[in-house]
């Protein structure tokens, strides 16, 4: 999940300063916070996690009775991943949640935007027709356990119980360049109608080691078609020296593009933090215009965009085109002004969490509430979306009941290790 889980809600009215490329911040990480990598090798050590307090909670003046913030997604899986260890890689994103602001009155959904001219009129740029789809693609996603690698038993569970949620769409961790830990999951998947994205982990944007271009030869051979190197740049706590920076992230990412798609894959751009401590859209703005600026964009012909779009606790219709669900607009209007042409977006992360209350003057997610919402996603993927949307995923299937350590994932976890089922399950099930 976000590497910086309750920070992602920034406010964006707020002003706090500049950031490391000149764009202004929205939100500074909570003092005391985890990176996910510090946190994930306490939870592969069994040890307790201290409890979060929400930087929003604490400026609304609510410490006390809601200071133990919820880890919200993992992150990724820590570099040090063998195959006999079962890592967490979910990032916990950890823990970093920057609130963005929410309208005082409800905002209903925009108009559906006019397709735009399809990206065959582009040189150069592969028809959105020409990425593959699952049989049967309904835009239903979801992320896949917080590890790196999981027993068959766990995979073969887990993968009908996507099935039984009419899932098309799964984001898996893979460690780096290895192959092997994750092959026995691919070919369920892709046996079961399922498209795989492959997120390749590597902490605080440190380049791929190993044979990238060798790997993605032997997943693309396997069916993997989406590749996604690196995970919320935009957070400091994903960064080596704290601070968010568009370059490093693309001096990082250009190299694993160009092997990624030597191998045959289609590589994924983003893959932002919501909010985050450098704003996510303003981040995207200039990691594209720094793409041109290197005569790269040539790289996005054949890729795509990853998304984050959380719900935080307010209904879908609340928050507009610029943030929650509806995020893929402001998205597709960036690449629109940038590129001049569509890009796929795949949201490989998102969804409602019971309990979440990010915004303190709203009502706490309860089950029905996160069961109608996702019911109500669903629906637009399926009956409503854009052609460059291809997918909207709910983090995260399972942690503890599917081999994670860090009991922090377990409450965003739909099925989980006591035998329970988050209401989402039921609600992704009558959905057909």
């Amino acid at each position: 999940m976000r590497d910086d889980v309750f920070n992602l809600a920034a406010f964006k009215s707020l002003s706090f300063g500049a950031g490391p490329d000149g764009i202004p911040l929205t939100k500074l990480k909570a003092p005391g916070e985890l990176s996910f990598e510090t946190a994930l090798s306490r939870a592969t050590a069994k040890q307790a996690p201290k409890p979060y307090v929400s930087p929003m909670k604490a400026q609304a003046g609510r410490t006390t009775t809601q200071s133990a913030a919820k880890a919200h997604k993992p992150t990724a899986p820590t570099s040090n991943t063998t195959t006999t260890s079962q890592t967490s890689l979910s990032r916990p994103t950890t823990t970093t949640s920057a609130f963005r602001p929410r309208p005082i009155t409800p905002m209903p959904p925009a108009a559906k935007p006019v397709p735009t001219p399809a990206p065959e009129a582009t040189a150069g740029a592969m028809a959105l027709s020409a990425y593959p789809h699952p049989n049967g693609d309904n835009g239903r996603g979801m992320h896949w356990v917080p590890t790196t690698k999981q027993s068959p038993a766990t995979v073969d569970r887990f993968v009908a119980e996507a099935q039984r949620m009419g899932v098309k769409w799964v984001t898996l961790l893979n460690n780096g360049a290895n192959v092997g830990d994750n092959d026995y999951l691919v070919s369920k998947l892709v046996g079961a109608g399922i498209e795989p994205v492959m997120r390749l982990y590597s902490p605080t944007l440190e380049p791929l080691q190993g044979d990238i271009e060798g790997m993605v030869r032997h997943f693309t051979g396997m069916g993997v078609h989406y590749f996604q190197p690196f995970n919320e740049p935009n957070l400091n706590c994903e960064n080596p020296d704290g601070k968010v920076s568009v370059d490093r992230y693309l001096d990082a990412w250009l190299p694993a593009a160009r092997a990624i798609l030597k191998g045959g894959g289609l590589p994924g751009f983003g893959s932002l933090a919501p909010g985050g401590d450098f704003d996510d859209q303003k981040f995207l703005v200039a990691a594209l215009d720094a793409l041109k600026a290197r005569g790269e964009t040539r790289l996005l012909d054949k890729a795509w965009l990853s998304m984050h779009n959380y719900t935080w606790n307010h209904p879908i219709e609340d928050r507009g085109d610029g943030d929650g669900f509806f995020k893929f607009r402001a998205y597709h209007s960036i690449v629109q002004r940038a590129l001049g042409r569509d890009l796929p977006i795949v949201g490989t992360e998102g969804g409602s969490f019971v309990g979440e209350q990010e915004d303190l003057k709203m009502a706490a997610v309860t089950p029905g509430m996160a069961a109608d919402w996702t019911k109500q996603t669903f629906r637009y993927m399926r009956d409503q979306r854009e052609p460059w949307m291809f997918a909207s995923s709910v983090w995260t299937i399972a942690d503890l009941a599917a081999g994670g350590a860090d009991p922090r994932f377990e409450e965003q976890a739909l099925f989980k290790s006591d035998g329970s089922q988050s209401s989402i399950v039921r609600a992704l099930q009558a959905l057909g």
